[in-house]
């Protein structure tokens, strides 16, 4: 993450290049003919550039580490391949190495000043909040990559030399005004549509079925009530919650945590503490005598100039005060008590407290079990590591897990079916320690096969599974499934029957019948939705059907599905707002703009790859990524 940020401003044009790569994807992978085996180390040549086995596999395998970092797991080089990293990091390797081969064509070059002033003026090789280069900072961040500093300059003189390539297409493209006017017209466009909500209750109620009929139902739609394949998962869970219970905590021991964490069981004393502070101690000892014969205390404040907002500290615990001695002196204080003069922080003080907010402590008994868990918590964090270690080497020695739980004391948890969706035969969540890791494993497994270990997120724990057994998958009788048939014919009915009523209505208003007295004879309301926009949802209309109202010319009448289904909308257009022209300079020219300029850098890479060839071994690339044959 960091290095991408690094090469991120180590170029303005990077992004570009990045963007052009990934549309480049589309044009490497199809040119005719491309896979070709030749050599026995080369993954691809571009040109005379070669692409080595050796340095795409260090790529690939550096691009499927931080994958791994980014996922919070381990991430296998069959889930990789089928996200495409492989392809992915090859195209990238080929446009690298297109222009690279376009620039030597061109006798392009960069010296190795230009590039040491340009890391040395990047803002991403400072540390945070210096203003300078730090070259020691520099090579620790090398470091964490795992690249030595000539790696990454001779990379950074590549990018720049390519940049040299690029910087002759794109810059700038002018977009059309017409162009502007008619994508301006086309995302400010409004509508308002008049509609009728079909629902249900709308389309009548439905017969009961028939045994005939569900019968049917069921030969015509078996596949979908067919019986999953089940599997029965043994768990072994290792987590400070299962290891907790099996801690003691002592008496002695709850006790003394709640001696030192008094404040976490009640809430502290509190009072209102107003004070004056001078700066003489005489005047403050005068003050104290006038007080103590029955002048008030705020009228000694008036008259040094003084008004509440001076004095009034407020409603304040012990600890929120700020000068030790002035918080000592007001909670040692009866209510309504004025301190005689106190020697503070800032200056000697007189202290009056005016209300006494009682502390409240909860009692040692009350919280003890609270305490008790918690600590048994913590004890159990402490010695998962050494319980975890205990378990692999039962594990390595051959034993099951079963075998294993009794040994340790722990508990294993046997699931009987669970689906791959994580589901028993009833249909029910069951929920698995370490969910579709787990259950995706054990799927992935047969009986007896040693699994890996899942470890839960946050230090979370682990989980070791076996696959126990297997049910497969299997045809269910009419019987098994009649319950999930009635409920399955009901619902296809039920749309049926909406899309009968939907089509009605619909026709009645095509052929001339308003479009509320349509909605009057069915006993539903008409309703009006405005402004509709493109790609935006509302009320029932969900963005696909909002794009079928745009379909609609003013006046004219439609029928979509509502965003709630099986409900169906029967809508007329009533109004369409054309918006004026679009301004000189918007969001959406800035936009048109880089897609500009990206067609332009694809149409430039795909022209300099048909000029000077492009070819990928096959055989070369599929062993690289542990592949049996090319993707």
């Amino acid at each position: 993450m960091v290095l991408q940020t690094l090469r991120k401003g180590a170029s303005g044009w990077i992004a570009k290049i990045f963007l052009v790569v990934l549309t480049l994807s589309f044009v490497v992978w199809g040119i005719a003919d491309v896979f070709r085996g030749f050599g026995t180390t080369t993954v691809a040549s571009v040109g005379s550039t070669d692409i080595s086995a050796d340095a795409f596999r260090r790529q690939y395998l550096d691009q499927l580490q931080q994958l791994s970092r980014r996922a919070g797991r381990a991430v296998t080089p069959e889930q990789a391949r089928a996200f495409g990293l492989d392809r992915q990091i090859l195209n990238q390797m080929i446009a690298d190495a297109t222009l690279d081969e376009k620039a030597a064509r061109l006798g392009l070059a960069v010296s190795d000043a230009q590039v040491a002033r340009e890391i040395a003026d990047n803002p991403a090789f400072r540390p945070p909040g210096a203003t300078a280069f730090d070259p020691a900072y520099f090579q620790q961040l090398l470091r964490s990559n795992s690249i030595t500093e000539q790696r990454f300059v001779d990379s950074e003189k590549k990018r720049a030399v390519r940049d040299q390539v690029l910087q002759s297409f794109g810059a700038g493209v002018a977009v059309p005004q017409v162009l502007l006017d008619a994508v301006n017209r086309y995302e400010g466009e409004t509508r308002a549509a008049s509609y009728i909500l079909v629902t249900a209750a709308v389309a009548g109620p439905l017969p009961a079925p028939t045994e005939e009929q569900l019968r049917a139902y069921f030969d015509a739609h078996k596949i979908t009530f067919r019986a999953p394949e089940f599997r029965k998962i043994a768990v072994l869970a290792l987590t400070p919650a299962a290891l907790a219970a099996g801690e003691a905590v002592s008496d002695a021991d709850a006790r003394s945590f709640y001696d030192r964490n008094h404040a976490r069981f009640g809430t502290p004393e509190q009072r209102v503490v107003k004070q004056i502070v001078f700066t003489d101690a005489a005047e403050a000892k005068a003050a104290f005598e006038k007080i103590k014969a029955g002048t008030p205390f705020e009228e000694v404040a008036t008259a040094r100039g003084l008004s509440a907002k001076d004095t009034d500290l407020g409603l304040v615990t012990k600890a929120g005060i700020l000068d030790p001695k002035i918080a000592d002196a007001a909670f040692a204080l009866a209510e309504g008590a004025v301190s005689e003069p106190v020697e503070g922080r800032f200056g000697t003080a007189l202290v009056e407290v005016t209300k006494i907010v009682p502390g409240m402590q909860q009692p040692f008994e009350a919280v003890k079990p609270m305490i008790v868990a918690d600590l048994q918590l913590d004890k159990a964090r402490r010695a998962l590591l050494d319980k975890h270690d205990a378990v692999e080497d039962e594990r390595a020695s051959g034993a099951t897990l079963a075998e294993t739980a009794q040994k340790l004391g722990l508990t294993l948890q046997v699931f009987d079916a669970v689906d791959r969706s994580g589901r028993d035969p009833e249909g029910n969540m069951v929920a698995v320690p370490g969910g579709a890791d787990v259950i995706g494993g054990a799927f992935a497994t047969q009986p007896g096969v040693e699994t890996d270990t899942v470890q839960l997120p946050q230090n979370g724990g682990f989980v070791w599974y076996e696959t126990a057994g297997i049910t497969p998958a299997r045809e269910r009788t009419f019987e098994e499934a009649k319950a999930a048939v009635t409920v399955r014919w009901t619902e296809a009915e039920t749309e049926k029957a909406i899309e009968a009523k939907a089509k009605e209505l619909f026709d009645k208003a095509q052929a001339g019948t308003p479009l509320a007295e349509v909605a009057g004879a069915a006993d539903r309301p008409i309703q009006v939705a405005e402004p509709l926009r493109r790609g935006r949802a509302e009320g029932p209309f969900s963005t696909e059907s909002v794009a079928a109202v745009f379909d609609v010319k003013e006046g004219g009448f439609g029928i979509t599905a509502a965003a709630s289904e099986p409900d169906k909308v029967v809508f007329q257009v009533t109004k369409v707002t054309v918006p004026e022209s679009a301004p000189e300079a918007t969001q959406v020219a800035a936009e048109l703009s880089r897609q500009l300029e990206n067609d332009l850098l694809m149409q430039y890479l795909d022209a300099i790859q048909k000029e000077i060839g492009v070819k990928v071994n096959d055989r070369v690339y599929a062993q690289a990524v542990g592949a049996g044959t090319a993707n």
